[in-house]
C-alpha cells in the first residue's frame, strides 16, 4: 500500500505541476463536514505559515514575511475566520513572524504564544506593538502546556532550555492531536532541540511532520526522524530559494524511511483533513486529491539506522551495499551520526551518512 501511494504522489506532483488536473483515488475522502480538524500548509514563499481549524475555531502558527501579511490575512478570512483563539510566533525569524503583525492587527486574536528571546529586531518589536495595542492575552511558551480547540489540541513540547546558540532551536515545538492523528510543528528547530525532545523522553510519533527550518540539513536527524517515524512530511520553502532547501540530506531520509514528502515550491498550500482517524491531503496547484491514510500504519524505521563496519572504521546507512556484503561480527549499530564519528569512523563515500 505504501508503495503504491508513493508511485501515485509521484505521477500526481508530476502532472500537476504540468498544468494538469488529476484525481487520485482515495479509499475514503473526508467531506468538510466530517472533517474534525483541518490543517493549513499556507504557502508563503520562502517562510512558515499553518493555520489549524477546527469545529469553527482557529490556531495559526506564523505566518512568513511582512510581505505575506495581507494574504495569510486574507486566507483565514476566507475560511469565516471571526477569531483566532490562538497564535503561536514558533521564533523571532522574519521568515515566519513577519506577516503576524498585518494579521494581529486584522482580525481578533485572543492569545498570543511565543518564547522570550533578546531579539529587538524592528519586525519582532512591530508584532510585540501589536500584540499590546489589540489587548491580546501573552502567553509564554512552556513545554508539557496543552491547549484545545474545537476538537483538537496542541501539547507545547520545547523548548526545553533557554541558553541556545542560534533563535532556531528557541522554536516553539508543538504537538497537534486530534483522535489519533498527530501533527508535529517543529518551526526551525534544529538538532540541539532536537536532542533535547529525544532526551526528555517524550513521545514523539507523529504521522505528519512539518520538518523543522525548510528542510534544512541542520534539522531532522535520523534519530529525530526515527523517533517521530511520520507517514507524511511536509516541507514550507520558497522555490528556487537561495538556501537550497530542502537539502539533498534530508530528502535521502525522507526517501530512505519511505516517507511520503510534500513541498509548497511545488504544490502551493497543502490542506490535511481528518476525522480523528483518517488523513487525506489536497494541495492548491491543480487542486489535487493526494491520498487518503489511515491511523495507525506501522512503517519501518530502521533504514535510518547507522551501520559501522569495525575492520574498516567507515559506517553507512543501513540499506547501503556496503552493509549487505558487511559479516555480521564486523558490524556495530550507532544511534547518531555524530555517535559513529565520535568512534571514529568515517561516513561512507556512497551512500553518504
Amino acid at each position: 500500500m505504501k508503495k503504491l501511494l508513493c508511485f501515485i504522489l509521484s505521477l500526481t506532483m508530476l502532472l500537476s505541476l504540468a498544468g494538469c488536473e488529476i484525481i487520485s483515488p482515495v479509499e475514503k475522502e473526508i467531506a468538510d463536514d466530517d472533517a474534525l480538524l483541518k490543517v493549513h500548509f499556507i504557502d508563503v514563499g520562502q517562510g512558515d505559515s499553518i493555520l489549524l481549524e477546527s469545529k469553527g475555531e482557529f490556531v495559526l502558527i506564523d505566518a512568513g514575511e511582512k510581505e505575506y501579511g495581507d494574504n495569510v490575512l486574507k486566507y483565514i478570512q476566507k475560511r469565516k475566520a471571526k477569531s483566532l483563539k490562538y497564535v503561536i510566533a514558533t521564533h523571532p525569524h522574519s521568515d515566519h513572524i513577519g506577516g503576524l503583525t498585518k494579521v494581529i492587527n486584522g482580525i481578533d486574536t485572543e492569545n498570543f504564544i511565543t518564547v522570550e528571546t533578546d531579539q529587538s529586531t524592528k519586525t519582532w518589536l512591530n508584532v510585540l506593538k501589536a500584540v499590546d495595542a489589540n489587548d491580546v492575552n501573552y502567553i509564554d511558551a512552556e513545554a508539557g502546556d496543552t491547549y484545545s480547540f474545537g476538537e483538537a489540541s496542541f501539547t507545547i513540547l520545547a523548548p526545553l532550555s533557554g541558553n541556545y546558540s542560534g533563535y532556531n532551536d528557541y522554536s516553539v515545538v508543538t504537538m497537534v492531536q486530534c483522535g489519533d492523528i498527530r501533527f508535529l510543528m517543529t518551526g526551525d528547530a534544529e538538532k540541539e532541540s532536537e536532542k533535547e525532545m529525544l532526551g526528555a523522553g517524550e513521545d514523539l510519533h507523529a504521522d505528519v511532520l512539518k520538518l523543522g527550518h525548510h528542510g534544512s540539513s541542520t534539522s531532522s536527524t535520523a534519530a529525530f526522524l526515527k523517533a517521530v517515524n511520520p507517514s507524511f512530511a511536509i516541507i514550507s520553502c520558497g522555490k528556487n530559494n537561495d538556501y537550497g532547501h530542502p537539502h539533498k540530506e534530508t530528502i535521502k531520509k525522507l526517501n530512505l524511511m519511505d516517507c511520503t514528502y510534500l513541498r509548497t515550491d511545488a504544490a502551493g498550500t497543502i490542506v490535511a483533513s481528518t476525522d480523528g482517524k483518517h488523513l487525506d491531503f489536497t494541495t492548491e496547484k491543480g487542486k489535487t486529491e493526494i491520498a487518503t491514510y489511515s491511523a495507525g500504519q506501522s512503517k519501518d524505521s530502521d533504514a535510518l539506522a547507522y551501520i559501522g563496519n569495525k575492520s574498516s572504521h567507515i559506517f553507512h546507512y543501513a540499506d547501503c551495499p556496503g552493509v549487505k556484503s558487511m559479516s555480521e561480527k564486523n558490524k556495530v549499530e550507532f544511534d547518531t551520526r555524530e555517535e559513529a564519528i565520535e568512534a571514529g569512523y568515517t561516513p561512507c563515500s556512497s551512500c553518504n551518512p
